[in-house]
């Protein structure tokens, strides 16, 4: 495996990419990336742009791979070390990796709700990969919200209010019924020690700085955000609520439409994501890790 790049190593923003081509997905986030092969790329210099990329579109797309699990830890490890995820068995000889699976019989997905992946740890990956093995013939998108866009939006009163708080985070699932009662649908995945979901919860800032770009983001999801430290359920309610619903206005989102082959990678940071669920009677099955336990700040 290569060794990580820090993100301090990217080239400056203002340098154009000369490794590979660049397709903006929308205004506000995402890109697709063409012209390189993941598996084979050892080139050091390529891989400082495609953090620069990274940094500044938050979410990469890298159409046409052709990936096994040991070439998806390959290219997460250039962006981070391994993480475990809590709830679900990784692959035997790659526990880093999951499947993500939704069978044509069942009609629950997996990350089916605006979230950023596993912000109720202490130190939250930075990164996650997701690669396509098999897609439905039309559906199945995932959709990206740039939370950089959504705090600069805020007006000036909000901003003030907001940069200080602390949002209590939880893995429960609180609001979408329970952990246990969310992924017990799910059969075509080995879930485990859902009943420990409300013992795992953390302390964040519902406004992060980016380590890299020193942009700030909203920090704050419907799925793991409980309340805010100091407040009441009762008393945070409202402020969340205004939060989470600004963050997801069409104009700060970009749509990812996925193939076999398809690798994203995507900066949890400064985006949420949310499957959509509109696929039924066909299955899907993907690959995720995430990389780069961070400490939001």
């Amino acid at each position: 495996m290569g060794q990580p790049l820090t993100e301090a190593q990217a080239a400056p923003a203002s340098a154009p990419y000369k490794a590979f081509e660049v397709a903006p997905l929308a205004g506000a986030l995402g890109a697709e990336i063409s012209g390189v092969d993941l598996a084979t790329l050892r080139d050091d210099v390529v891989w400082k742009e495609i953090l620069r990329a990274f940094v500044e579109y938050s979410v990469l797309v890298f159409p046409g791979q052709k990936l096994e699990a040991a070439d998806i830890m390959a290219v997460g490890s250039r962006f981070g070390p391994p993480s475990y995820y809590p709830f679900v068995v990784g692959m035997p000889e790659f526990p880093y990796i999951f499947e993500i699976i939704k069978e044509a019989s069942e009609t629950r997905n997996f990350g089916g709700a605006w979230h950023s992946d596993s912000s109720y740890l202490p130190s939250p990956p930075l990164g996650t990969l997701l690669y396509a093995l098999e897609t439905p013939s039309h559906g199945g998108d995932t959709l990206f919200t740039s939370t950089y866009a959504a705090y600069d939006a805020l007006s000036e009163g909000m901003k003030k209010l907001v940069d200080p708080l602390v949002g209590v985070f939880s893995a429960e699932l609180k609001y979408g019924g329970g952990r246990t009662h969310m992924h017990k649908s799910i059969g075509a995945m080995e879930i485990h020690d859902t009943d420990k979901a409300a013992e795992i919860g953390a302390e964040h800032p519902l406004v992060r700085t980016h380590l890299v770009s020193g942009r700030k983001a909203l920090y704050l999801s419907r799925s793991h955000t409980v309340s805010i430290k100091g407040m009441s359920e009762e008393e945070s309610k409202p402020i969340l609520e205004y939060l989470i619903a600004h963050q997801v206005k069409p104009e700060f989102t970009c749509r990812v439409r996925w193939a076999p082959g398809t690798l994203t990678v995507w900066d949890n940071r400064c985006t949420q994501h949310n499957a959509v669920n509109d696929y039924h009677g066909q299955r899907r099955r993907m690959r995720r890790l995430t990389v780069g336990a961070q400490r939001p700040g």
